[in-house]
């Protein structure tokens, strides 16, 4: 009879999970402060209390307040990026794909994320945590959750629905638009929920009837 081998432990490997484990932990709770609280209540001692640890180890293990607002920012954009892609997937189903279909479909998605999300989205275009500016690498990450704009205006601009231009050049213009318009209605410069969907979706239209007219793009 074979005897059982004990099994080896690799103890770099579990340190790498256990590392793994507690960062998502952290970021778990840095993600409930943020949306239950608001951006205020993200503090290194906050974050380090909520999972009963040092201060020390969050410094460890993201170096600090910005490297965990850091990750926060990018998670904002993959919630958004992963929001898009149901909403398409969705609008495929149901043969929704014509016309400027898909670009509001886009806007609808970003204005409504934006408001379920408002403490997210601070983080990811506003300045809601106190001195925190997203690295480089980090912004070019979080401008290819926006490319399904870029993708959306090229196949717009193919099937003839819009005249040819330069599709980044009107993704940008769009989200201009939109952020706005957005920025203005989670600040609280609106009075009534009904006149910041009215102005959020005339902006969009306005940008949009623009480019159906071939004005000159905006480089």
């Amino acid at each position: 009879m074979k005897s059982k081998k004990t099994p080896v432990v690799d103890f770099r490997q579990a340190q790498e999970e256990l590392r793994s484990t507690l960062r998502q932990g952290m970021l778990e709770a840095a993600t409930r402060l943020l949306t239950e609280e608001g951006p205020a209540a993200m503090t290194v001692r906050r974050v380090a209390d909520a999972v009963n640890c040092s201060t020390t180890l969050l410094y460890s293990l993201f170096g600090g307040k910005d490297g965990l607002a850091n990750e926060l920012y990018l998670e904002g954009f993959a919630r958004l990026k992963t929001e898009f892609a149901a909403a398409a997937q969705a609008a495929k189903k149901k043969s929704d794909t014509e016309g400027l279909g898909p670009l509001l479909l886009h806007a609808r998605v970003y204005h409504e994320y934006a408001k379920r999300n408002p403490s997210y989205y601070m983080v990811m275009f506003g300045d809601a945590i106190a001195g925190f500016v997203p690295p480089v690498e980090s912004r070019n990450q979080a401008w290819e959750s926006l490319a399904v704009l870029i993708e959306t205006f090229d196949a717009a601009m193919k099937d003839g629905t819009l005249p040819p231009s330069n599709p980044t050049a009107a993704a940008r213009l769009l989200w201009a638009a939109m952020h706005g318009a957005v920025s203005l209605e989670l600040k609280g410069y609106y009075l009534k929920t009904e006149r910041a969907d009215e102005l959020f979706n005339a902006a969009v239209n306005a940008v949009l009837r623009s480019l159906q007219m071939g004005e000159k793009e905006v480089a």
